[in-house]
């Protein structure tokens, strides 16, 4: 923008008001719309409990979790296994005095005797294509090492299943680590949730945008007219150049439809030979030579 400098004190009070009104509008566009993506751009980052994001890929396991009533009972099939688990939540069952059962995800008992088979987990895990859940740090460790009894749990997503389907037993290793699967439809994939954060970012931002410069062009239009003595169009900020921007595509639209053939003129009597056999079209040439 080009500066003017006046002698008058009302123009220059008027010329150091505007320019510090542009620059606060200015700063206030930059801040408002980096505070809405941030803004944004936090909500999305913030992990709910039970649930995982990867890309546009949105799982929610929470379904899944019990609060009342009883723990999803699995059967340890060709084993003395019975377990009982919850998903993002303490298991249920109160029946055994002798474990603690305080952050306990998966309760496995065998010989009438319980265990902690992993710590309560409300974290999804994607390995490849697969989600599971890890519940590891159990009660008791695995023969003379370090490692505590740990779980996995598989979820497949399968719609066909009744309900919220069932997990069930796959095997064991030396009662250490204990490996499920489960069959639901709350394995399968959604929309990212939120993801129609990032169009109202946009949004909200070009609105900000085109509010900051409708105010820079109104401030124009006054400026030019109490500093310039503008008047009519010449109010209107760079009016000659939108003049000329308009008579340029005005003329290249013009040009380009005149090369379209359906406006070009067509030629007005005469014979058309054209798309003609030869002989026919000699003969034709003849005759019209002969009627002259």
């Amino acid at each position: 923008m080009m500066l003017y400098l006046s002698s008058s004190p009302r123009n220059a009070t008027f010329l150091r008001f505007t320019h510090l009104t542009t620059l606060v509008v200015l700063c206030l566009t930059i801040f408002t719309s980096s505070f809405s993506s941030s803004l944004f751009v936090k909500a999305e980052e913030q992990q709910q409990p039970c649930t995982i994001t990867n890309d546009t890929i949105y799982y929610d396991l929470s379904p899944l979790k019990k609060t009342e009533g009883d723990d999803w009972i699995v059967k340890g099939y060709e084993t003395d296994w019975k377990f009982r688990i919850n998903i993002c939540n303490d298991v249920l069952y109160k029946g055994d005095p002798n474990t603690d059962l305080k952050n306990t995800g998966v309760y496995g008992s065998k010989n009438d005797v319980g265990n902690s088979l992993g710590q309560t987990s409300t974290t999804p895990i994607i390995r490849g294509d697969s989600l599971i859940m890890e519940f590891n740090n159990g009660n008791d460790k695995c023969g003379t090492t370090n490692y505590r009894k740990t779980s996995v749990i598989s979820f497949i997503c399968d719609k066909t299943v009744e309900g919220q389907g069932q997990p069930s037993f796959i095997s064991t290793y030396r009662d250490c680590g204990f490996f499920f699967e489960w069959r639901t439809p709350v394995a399968c994939s959604t929309t990212k949730k939120g993801e129609g954060l990032g169009g109202w970012n946009v949004f909200l931002t070009m609105l900000v945008y085109l509010n900051s410069f409708e105010f820079f062009d109104l401030y124009r239009i006054v400026y030019n007219r109490m500093v310039h003595n503008a008047s009519g169009m010449h109010q209107i900020p760079n009016w000659e150049f939108w003049c000329n921007t308009w008579d340029f595509l005005k003329d290249m639209f013009f040009i380009i439809m005149a090369q379209c053939p359906v406006f070009k003129p067509r030629r007005s009597g005469g014979r058309n030979y054209r798309n003609l056999p030869r002989d026919e079209e000699n003969v034709l040439m003849e005759d019209e030579f002969d009627e002259h």
